[in-house]
């Protein structure tokens, strides 16, 4: 279940409260957008998730800056210390995949990996 980080600023109580009933229930939830512009360590450190989702503009902009001036490699090992998963919006490129990898993001979705597909194409290629 992907939740944003705007709906943890909108109502906090409400979500978490919701985010602790999915989970019971054996949902695996991820905070989609992570980096988006409503960002808050708080919200991480009351919400139990699965994974974190940085969005893509986040993405883009960190993995544009020189290595020791991104903070995207704090970000991924935060998670990873928090037992979070870590999936990379927007991979538009071989750079952008390899500088991921090189920080430890367990996961990357964008053009780069493929561009999105109707579920029909999706099945055949699954099929074969």
């Amino acid at each position: 279940m992907e939740i944003t980080e705007s709906a943890y600023a909108e109502n906090p109580t409400q979500i978490i409260n919701t985010v602790e009933e999915l989970r019971t229930l054996g949902f695996i939830i991820e905070m989609d957008d992570f980096g988006s512009g409503y960002s808050s360590l708080n919200m991480l450190s009351q919400m139990k998730l699965d994974i974190l989702k940085l969005d893509m503009r986040f993405v883009q902009n960190e993995t544009a800056k020189a290595t020791d001036q991104s903070i995207l490699s704090d970000i991924i090992s935060m998670a990873h210390r928090m037992k979070l998963s870590v999936v990379a919006e927007g991979v538009e490129n071989l750079e952008q995949m390899n500088r991921l990898r090189e920080m430890g993001c367990d996961y990357v979705q964008g053009y780069y990996i493929a561009r999105p597909i109707p579920a029909a194409e999706f099945e055949q290629l699954l099929k074969n």
